[in-house]
């Protein structure tokens, strides 16, 4: 039986937004089915094979430039299949999408009610898209209509993430032995690097903005998954975690009670206390993440829009260490206004954390946004940037002109090892003046992202190998 869509990403990884979507329409009497590119030998032959209506893909704004490869390669082979895209990317830029690619429709606010509408709309003689909110479309004559923004989804008492939909095509999926859950969505804070800054006040009257599900429902939604598949860990992988304390307090209480698997989850550090802390060991909390960006004080609130102190950094990773927590931190480099001196700062502060596995990236502002906008005010980025500017990855590339740029990425490279090791730190901290060791500062990164991904989640080797292997091109 053909499906009534077909999801389409590029990354080896259960997505978010899919999972949700895949329930909701099974809810509703249809069928998804999902094709990973990076896990099929002839990804567009496997389309023609199946030859659905509709064509979903989800993506991020880094993949802007894959989705117009894509987008046209998918075109070719299947002229009368209509393509729509969704994900964060089409909540920001659905008219760049439309501009840039040979995609139909994009959905440019939450998928669920708005993909439901364009299938039973595409199985009529006379779709009329103009009535569906949250859609952006091309109509009969090539031009680009804009409905308005779709009320945004709140959590119901269902069980929301469909997993089936992955593993039943792709079994390997199932071996990891980490799974992640979500048990919300957005976030409450505003940091001008981050995507929730822009969508906050897109969506503004459209509903609440950070959704969370009941304890009940995603107690019940863990062990459901927890009886189905085996798993020896657990990631909450939501943009914040721990914000609503006293959820995450009553939750604690029934996980410890009723699930007993190790997890790791996020936090920020303005929000985590001894009580928090004391509760999240006492649950099997193995790791938890939060960021630090950098160790500039005045960077992170002026620039960031982050207003945390070191000092408060600081006493995080204290309190998750008093509790046999490890500590897993997420930083940036190559930020405005940057030094090489600030660089170095950040490797510093993670060492007074207390930083156990520190991932680290390079700064990519998203084009028409504020921070893109300063920067490029301020020289650091050419007038006339835009999404296909934007590198591959935001692991390997920084788009910003700064006076200290190669040296800083050096910095970036080996920041894993400078952080773990503070020895290693100290006898070798004068290495990243070195460009001519640029090649074995790369192979130094791409061992240190495996075995940190193995170390904070508890994995064996093999399953790390699997999980470096599915995202390699990303390094």
């Amino acid at each position: 039986m053909r499906p009534d869509i077909i999801f389409y990403q590029q990354y080896a990884v259960p997505y978010f937004g899919i999972l949700s979507l895949s329930a909701h329409l099974k809810r509703q009497g249809l069928q998804a089915d999902v094709l990973i590119h990076t896990l099929e030998k002839d990804p567009i032959g496997t389309l023609k094979e199946i030859n659905p209506g509709l064509i979903g893909i989800s993506l991020m704004s880094p993949e802007h430039n894959w989705l117009i490869q894509t987008a046209a390669s998918i075109r070719k082979a299947l002229p009368e299949t209509r393509i729509i895209v969704g994900g964060i990317h089409s909540i920001l830029y659905y008219q760049e999408i439309l501009n840039d690619t040979c995609a139909d429709m994009v959905c440019h606010s939450d998928g669920e009610k708005v993909l439901v509408q364009v299938i039973k709309e595409l199985n009529k003689d006379f779709p009329r898209w103009k009535n569906i909110p949250g859609l952006a479309y091309r109509n009969g004559e090539g031009n680009v209509c804009i409905n308005e923004r779709a009320e945004l989804v709140q959590f119901s008492d269902e069980i929301i993430e469909d997993r089936e939909i992955y593993f039943n095509r792709y079994p390997e999926l199932i071996k990891d032995s980490t799974h992640r859950f979500f048990s919300s969505r957005g976030c409450p804070y505003r940091c001008s690097f981050c995507y929730n800054a822009v969508i906050h006040d897109t969506f503004k009257g459209k509903g609440r903005y950070v959704r969370q599900k009941s304890v009940d429902n995603f107690i019940q939604e863990i062990l459901l998954q927890t009886r189905k598949y085996s798993f020896s860990s657990i990631y909450f992988y939501d943009d914040l975690f721990t914000y609503n304390e006293k959820w995450l307090l009553s939750f604690l209480e029934r996980y410890r009670n009723e699930i007993k698997i190790p997890f790791m989850c996020t936090t920020r550090a303005n929000v985590m206390n001894e009580p928090v802390a004391q509760a999240l060991g006492e649950a099997g909390c193995r790791t938890v993440s939060f960021g630090i960006e950098t160790g500039n004080n005045d960077l992170r609130k002026k620039v960031l829009n982050k207003h945390i102190t070191n000092e408060q950094i600081i006493e995080c990773g204290r309190l998750l260490k008093k509790y046999g927590i490890k500590v897993q931190t997420t930083n940036m480099f190559c930020l405005p206004d940057e030094t090489l001196s600030d660089a170095y700062k950040t490797i510093e502060i993670n060492h007074q954390a207390c930083s156990d596995y520190a991932f680290t990236a390079l700064f990519m502002p998203f084009p028409n946004t504020a921070l893109a906008n300063y920067c490029i005010e301020k020289g650091y980025l050419k007038k006339d940037y835009s999404l296909k500017d934007i590198p591959y990855s935001f692991l390997t590339e920084s788009v910003l002109s700064l006076p200290d740029k190669e040296k800083i990425i050096n910095l970036h490279r080996l920041a894993y090892f400078f952080i773990r090791w503070r020895w290693l730190y100290k006898l070798f901290y004068r290495l990243p003046a070195w460009n001519a060791l640029t090649p074995l500062y790369r192979a130094v990164f791409v061992l240190a992202n495996f075995l940190r991904h193995k170390e904070e989640r508890g994995i064996s080797f093999w399953s790390a190998i699997r999980y470096a292997w599915r995202l390699r091109k990303s390094l």
